[in-house]
C-alpha cells in the first residue's frame, strides 16, 4: 500500500465515522433537543467497517485513475 492510499483510507475513514455519528444523532434525536451519542459497541464497528471498505475502495479508485492520468501524460503525442 502506498502512502496516497494508506493517507485517503485514513482520512475518509475518520471523516466518514464523524458523518455516520452524526447522521445516527439526527435521527435518534429527530424532533427533539440534539444530544451526542456513541451507539451501541455492534452497531459501532458495523458503521465503521462499512466505512472502511468505502474508504479503502476510494482509495483504491482514486490511485486508479490518479495512475491511469499520469500513463496518459507520459504517452508521447503524435
Amino acid at each position: 500500500m502506498n502512502k496516497n492510499t494508506v493517507i485517503v483510507t485514513s482520512v475518509g475513514l475518520v471523516i466518514g465515522v464523524a458523518e455516520a455519528l452524526l447522521y445516527y444523532n439526527l435521527g435518534k434525536n429527530a424532533g427533539g433537543k440534539f444530544a451526542y451519542n456513541i451507539p451501541p459497541t455492534k452497531e459501532f464497528f458495523k458503521t465503521v467497517g462499512v466505512v472502511l471498505v468505502t474508504s479503502l475502495l476510494t482509495a483504491g479508485i482514486s490511485g486508479f485513475i490518479e495512475s491511469m492520468l499520469e500513463e496518459k501524460k507520459k504517452q508521447p503525442t503524435a
